[in-house]
């Protein structure tokens, strides 16, 4: 099976939760291609695109692929078989291009036009709506909210003489995404982690449904709403009592508006000290990365903000890793700080030597973590990491 994923802006956080989803899952990936902001996945099992969806934080939509091989088999598999499966007699289609050339996109605009005529439609072409500015600073097509705003959403990604067409089938729902985030009791817009970004932390702890997952620093319970509604139980330590007090008030509240079986615990105390009673199969948690700045720091202060995360990370895992299954990860951000002489990370090797951890090797991830996660105009980015027994 072959699907394509519409990456967001981050294309390599997206793609390394995407295999660390399907590892999660057992599904066997067979391969893997990026162009641009497009991943070709192919699997020997058939992927859940739709609940996949729902749980992925950097993916905008999925879609199947209809028709894969040379380019003139793929152009006449378009123009003969069934590529609209919809009621209407008139359509309005775009094609999302992750083409190797402009005329490659022409040919298949072509045999689509001849495909829709054969089955006697009204069928019109529109481009893709909205644009999503990638970390590179490239502009590409499609954003989350007008990307499926066509009766049929098409697209074509070529690689090494091979072709691929189908038809995106799902997309993120970002109304939902933002109704559930705005209206829940407590809100810290300055200091909280989007649900976005919670996602692709409980994707990358690789913590499966029924389990437990663990964030210590869990401020107004982002992650942890976003792990309950996958059906994964989790506890929740904040040493800030109003924040732990809001975390409860916030899942009190997604009890009532959602359909929740999993299990949680929220307490006020510190990771450094807190001994958990269970086990955990996982990690994932933003730590505070430190004060806000308003202006670009010299190097030498940056490196002392980041040695004071280092001794508060090292201090939590090392309490924190009693409980964790042997298996299990701690996914988790970190400063990234921007200095006059570039953006600088935090030693993980460090953090990897006073811990007795590693940093995870993903199969088929081609960059290692930590993965930057940054705005230009920030002064405090993320890296993002993986660590594991």
């Amino acid at each position: 099976m072959k699907y394509l994923f519409i990456l967001g802006r981050n294309p390599l956080v997206s793609e390394a939760e995407i295999l660390s989803y399907v590892e999660r899952t057992l599904a066997r990936r067979v391969a893997h291609k990026i162009r641009l902001n497009a991943l070709l996945l192919e699997t020997d099992n058939e992927l859940n695109i739709k609940k996949m969806m729902n749980e992925l934080g950097g993916t905008i939509a999925i879609g199947k692929v209809l028709f894969s091989g040379k380019k003139k088999d793929v152009l006449e598999g378009i123009k003969k078989k069934p590529i609209y499966f919809g009621r209407e007699n008139k359509v309005v289609y775009s094609v999302m291009s992750y083409a190797e050339n402009g005329d490659e996109f022409s040919e298949i605009l072509d045999a689509m036009k001849e495909n829709f005529s054969g089955e006697r439609l009204k069928a019109r072409y529109k481009g893709v709506s909205g644009t999503v500015k990638l970390q590179s600073g490239r502009i590409v097509h499609g954003s989350p909210e007008k990307i499926m705003l066509r009766d049929m959403n098409y697209f074509v990604f070529s690689c090494s003489g091979e072709m691929n067409f189908g038809y995106l089938e799902t997309s993120y729902d970002s109304e939902e995404a933002e109704r559930k985030d705005m209206e829940k009791p407590y809100r810290r817009e300055s200091l909280a982690i989007s649900p976005r970004l919670a996602r692709i932390l409980i994707n990358l702890s690789q913590v499966k449904d029924k389990e437990t997952l663990a964030d210590p620093f869990c401020g107004i319970g982002v992650i942890l709403a976003e792990a309950m509604l996958r059906d994964i139980s989790v506890i929740g330590i904040d040493i800030d009592k109003e924040a732990a007090k809001d975390a409860r008030e916030n899942i009190d509240w997604l009890r009532r508006n959602y359909k929740i079986s999993a299990n949680h615990a929220v307490i006020n105390s510190d990771s450094r000290a807190i001994k958990l009673r269970e086990r955990i199969a996982g990690i994932a948690t933003e730590p505070s990365l430190g004060e806000l700045l308003k202006k670009i720091p010299s190097p030498e202060r940056a490196q002392e903000m980041l040695a004071k995360f280092e001794d508060l990370m090292i201090d939590v895992i090392n309490n924190l890793k009693k409980g964790l299954e042997t298996k299990g990860k701690i996914a988790f951000t970190a400063p990234l700080i921007k200095t006059q002489r570039g953006r600088i990370s935090c030693d993980f090797g460090r953090i990897c030597e006073k811990t007795g951890m590693r940093i995870y090797k993903l199969s088929g991830l081609d960059s290692a973590f930590p993965i930057r996660e940054f705005r230009e105009d920030q002064i405090v980015g993320r890296d993002i990491m993986v660590l594991s027994f």
